[in-house]
């Protein structure tokens, strides 16, 4: 058995919007998504009894690594956490982080309650010695705090390490991180995750958000919605304009395109009822704003 191995489209001006933007999503108030202050340090967890060795072969993106255990190869998946995809922005960087903490190095993988995802993949904490890697790459902005039900054992410590980050402007949450300077009155200001009835046969139940505090308007051709997976992503076509003070409602399901109404016609539902976060990206990928919840 695996698990022996283991010891363990034209312009548009949008100006107004009813229906749905006039309802309320559960949102995370911004005192429980940033730490309090700069000063905050981060406390690592003490690495568990049941630690098997791996040395590190290959280094295949910010959070999967390859190892050999016991003469045999593994591909690990740093579990707790997600980084930016290929081709995004600080997908670079955050590889060259786990490149730098980990190649051609022996650490230690331990696993939480599923030692194996549905791709035969090593869901794995990793630590060399006291240091607990998957926290360090969220610490210095390289990734994103995710959890993965129900292997959350380590989860807090991942969630602070993203407060202080976020805090700090480390890495992916610093203002000029990928390469942006321009300041934008502009943010997520409702998530509605839980439609009703059935999510996945009610899409459009499930919609998101975005409004505009400027004084001009905003021009959001190749603007980004994306939640915490690494699948889901919506861009704006060309010529698609905030006004002043409007709002725009960008809803899963599939429908034609009336602004201030947009529809990403995803395949699935994209808001984890149990609990997500929403970005909104500039077109250089730099994150300008996000909204939190929980149930």
């Amino acid at each position: 058995m695996r698990a022996a191995r283991l010891a363990l489209v034209g312009l548009v001006i949008i100006g107004g919007c009813a229906g749905p933007l006039d309802q309320s999503a559960t949102e995370t108030s911004p005192a429980t998504i940033r730490a309090s202050s700069t000063s905050v340090e981060f406390v690592a967890p003490q690495p568990p009894g049941n630690l098997q060795t791996a040395r590190v072969l290959f280094v295949q993106d910010g959070d999967s690594i390859r190892v050999e255990i016991d003469g045999q190869q593994e591909h690990i998946r740093l579990i707790g956490i997600n980084t930016p995809e290929q081709g995004e922005c600080y997908d670079d960087e955050a590889r060259t982080l786990l490149m730098d903490l980990v190649a051609n190095r022996d650490v230690l993988i331990s696993t939480d309650v599923d030692a194996y995802d549905q791709y035969g993949r090593i869901l794995g904490y990793v630590w060399i010695d006291d240091l607990f890697v998957n926290s360090e790459l969220v610490l210095r902005g390289a990734a994103l705090a995710r959890a993965y039900e129900p292997n959350t054992s380590l989860q807090s410590f991942l969630d602070e390490a993203e407060r202080i980050a976020q805090d700090r402007g480390s890495g992916m949450w610093s203002a000029t991180a990928c390469g942006s300077t321009e300041h934008f009155d502009i943010a997520i200001t409702a998530i509605n995750a839980d439609a009703t009835g059935r999510d996945d046969e009610n899409r459009n139940g499930e919609w998101i958000t975005i409004t505009s505090s400027s004084s001009a308007d905003i021009d959001l051709t190749g603007w980004t919605i994306k939640d915490e997976s690494s699948v889901h992503r919506y861009t704006f076509g060309d010529g698609v304009r905030l006004a002043p003070g409007a709002s725009l409602v960008l809803f899963t399901g599939c429908g034609e395109d009336q602004p201030p109404e947009f529809y990403w016609c995803d395949d699935t539902p994209v808001w984890d009822n149990s609990g997500d976060t929403g970005f909104l990206l500039d077109p250089n990928g730099t994150i300008v704003s996000q909204y939190g919840y929980s149930r």
